[in-house]
């Protein structure tokens, strides 16, 4: 075994054994090499390795992340309904992100104590022709190892299962609603202009909820094929 398959090895039973999860950010190429005191062109072919077997993505200017276990092929499948493709590659700005009390409206929807705690993130999703607002609800005790940089490269299906419930099940409504002032500013439209409301409802075997999220634009991509 040559140097750097015995560093790609190493780094791939970190991630079978979870200690890099699903979506998590890796170390930086030059954090690797002083790590295992190997050159950069060493610590590449093991990344590169990785990278072809699907088990890291490398993610241009932005860094290496753990590869999803969930395809887009299998989100298509199981959604059919919203089309993924308007956020790859795109920018995403943060515009909240912190615990709270899930309180009774959410305790209620997701079947929890209202004094328990879940991850609120709400983020913008930018493309050259279109900004989406997203709002991501994710309870703490499902989803303690929540890593707020899995968003740059999980999708929300994936990042629902990641956790310690899997999705096997998943609600969605939509809705045409009008932009308040908050939601025009942030989309970058005028208010009372007609904004698609999309809640996505994400579901265990057990018809236990898991996640929730919402999706505000002024246009979707919409297949029902």
């Amino acid at each position: 075994m040559t140097l750097f398959e015995e560093i790609a090895s190493q780094l791939l039973q970190k991630i079978e054994s979870g200690q890099y999860t699903a979506g998590s950010e890796l170390p930086n190429e030059g954090q690797l090499q002083r790590d295992y005191e190997v050159s950069r062109t060493t610590v590449r072919k093991a990344i590169d390795l990785l990278v072809g077997q699907n088990k890291v993505v490398r993610k241009k200017g932005v860094g290496l992340f753990v590869a999803p276990s969930l395809s887009t092929q299998n989100i298509l499948e199981m959604t059919g309904v919203i089309k993924p493709s308007i956020y790859q590659n795109n920018k995403q700005i943060v515009k909240e992100s912190y615990l709270r009390q899930a309180g009774i409206y959410y305790g209620k929807m997701l079947n929890m104590k209202s004094a328990e705690l879940i991850y609120y993130i709400s983020y913008l999703v930018m493309s050259p022709n279109q900004i989406v607002k997203e709002v991501l609800l994710l309870p703490l005790d499902n989803f303690p190892d929540f890593q707020l940089s899995s968003l740059k490269i999980l999708s929300v299906l994936e990042i629902a299962n990641s956790g310690k419930k899997h999705v096997n099940d998943l609600e969605q409504d939509l809705r045409l609603i009008r932009a308040n002032s908050e939601l025009a500013k942030q989309l970058q439209i005028n208010m009372k202009e007609p904004v698609f409301k999309v809640s996505n409802h994400y579901f265990d075997e057990n018809k236990a909820p898991i996640a929730i999220e919402y999706k505000f634009a002024n246009r979707y991509v919409v297949d029902f094929a």
